[in-house]
């Protein structure tokens, strides 16, 4: 079973409704065309258990870093994907950089939680 996740694609508007709902916030930033991130989405987020997780106890939100350089900037994101789980203030809580099985990623979204 593949579930698919609810990606946001408002930074602001994803902060608002964590901040409503009390869940974190899971920020990935990625680039067109780059095949790591391409994998990522492709093998990790397509996961059940992943797109549960992200879907249920977080607030996901998707973004392409060139046309978020502000937040690339703001988090210091240096290379793509970078995940980012964040509190409803805007507070950083850990960061994944690079791509993870579901298994891996799972483990970091559940630490984070």
């Amino acid at each position: 079973m593949s579930t698919s996740v609810a990606w946001r694609e408002d930074y602001d508007a994803a902060l608002g409704e964590a901040r409503q709902s009390g869940r974190p916030l899971v920020v990935e930033f990625y680039l067109e065309g780059c095949p790591h991130c391409r994998r990522l989405a492709e093998e990790t987020h397509t996961d059940a258990r992943v797109a549960a997780a992200l879907n249920d106890r977080f607030v996901p939100v998707r973004l392409e870093g060139r046309q978020h350089m502000d937040l690339v900037q703001k988090f210091g994101v240096r290379g793509a994907p970078t995940t980012l789980i964040v509190d409803a203030a805007g507070k950083e809580l850990a960061r994944l950089v690079g791509f993870h099985t579901p298994e891996e990623y799972l483990a970091e979204l559940n630490k984070a939680a």
